[in-house]
């Protein structure tokens, strides 16, 4: 940030800073002297906000007295055309959560009018909100939006989230897999539509709001041996894939065995896996949960219905198969997701290159 007092070519000493937002040079009016050039100096911030208020305040406008939540969800409805409709009920949300903290006794975060935020406001969220850096991060994106364009309406001198750093990163969480035998062993042990959510999870790959988001005709190609996946299911919305592409998944045997075994259970209803009224399901939570209840006493690790998609992944390093085409059926754009995120220990058959005759 530039703080820099000057003296003019009339002698006269000028601030000169970028404090709140564009850079501005402001003269103070009086004769240049060393004491005086080191008191600016010294008072430099508060002499400068004086000096910007009275040459560049803005006029009074009927948004000044809007408090954060009042305005944000103007913003976030104004520039809701930037993201789709999953997102933009995210968006609201994440910011409603954000507006509901609690910043005193007797006022929330949204309670606070825009001239009143302060740095230390969002330090406080930050610090006592309980989420982790990186969900800290994507919540941040929605509360910059609304103080940015308060800032460039001129209701706000600066925006307060520019001047505070993210929490440091705690250490990254131990990530589960599960090898071939284990993968064999959580299959035998479920039943039902479970057991077949399970196996199609295990050799697709698909993530749980895909797996609720599959139909019967649209979907599932048993001539062709495809599926197809091109929307999810999160909240009761649906949406297009997380990566926005639409993916063909060959049909593995294990997989073709499972979609069979639930096609006589869903019959000719419209989604593949279905809830006990015979719907589709707005939400992953129900299988994961019988999942979890399903590996309490088992000998694996504690785990995740997207701890199979990682497994899957594995599986098809492990297997030899191209990384380009691993990618595709993953959905990813590079390696680096599957390098840090879905690849767990991968056996090398250390033989082949031993047996290479000198």
């Amino acid at each position: 940030m530039i703080r820099r007092v000057y003296e003019n070519q009339h002698g006269i000493i000028t601030l000169d800073s970028d404090l709140y937002g564009s850079r501005k040079r402001i003269s103070t009016g009086k004769k240049s002297d060393k004491r005086l050039l080191k008191w600016y100096e010294k008072h430099f911030d508060e002499e400068f906000e004086k000096l910007y208020d009275d040459k560049f305040k803005p006029v009074k406008d009927d948004f000044l007295d809007f408090t954060l939540k009042q305005y944000g969800d103007i913003v976030l409805n104004l520039t809701s055309q930037n993201r789709r409709e999953f997102s933009q009920k995210r968006a609201l949300k994440i910011f409603e959560n954000i507006c509901n903290f609690e910043i005193s006794n007797v006022k929330t975060f949204g309670e606070l009018k825009l001239s009143d935020i302060k740095s230390l406001h969002i330090l406080k969220w930050q610090n006592e909100c309980g989420y982790a850096s990186k969900t800290i991060a994507n919540h941040r994106v929605y509360l910059n939006i609304v103080l940015q364009t308060a800032m460039n309406d001129d209701l706000i001198r600066k925006n307060p989230i520019s001047l505070i750093k993210l929490p440091k990163k705690k250490p990254v969480k131990k990530i589960t897999f599960y090898t071939e035998d284990e993968i064999k062993k959580l299959i035998a042990a479920a039943n039902g539509q479970l057991k077949n959510y399970i196996q199609l999870c295990c050799f697709t790959g698909m993530r749980g709001s895909e797996l609720i988001a599959l139909r019967w005709s649209n979907d599932i190609d048993f001539k062709n041996g495809l599926i197809t996946v091109d929307t999810r299911i999160i909240d009761g919305n649906e949406d297009v894939t997380k990566s926005d592409k639409v993916r063909i998944i060959p049909m593995f045997a294990q997989a073709r065995e499972a979609l069979i075994r639930q096609r006589m259970r869903s019959g000719l209803k419209e989604f593949v896996f279905i809830n006990p009224q015979g719907n589709g399901y707005s939400r992953n939570g129900t299988m994961n949960r019988a999942f979890k209840k399903l590996i309490k006493n088992m000998d694996v690790e504690d785990g995740t219905i997207h701890d199979l998609r990682r497994s899957f992944n594995t599986l098809l390093k492990q297997y030899g198969y191209p990384q380009d085409w691993i990618l595709d059926v993953m959905g990813h754009v590079d390696d680096a997701v599957n390098r840090n995120h879905y690849t767990g220990h991968l056996t090398v058959d250390m033989s082949k290159l031993g047996s290479i005759a000198l």
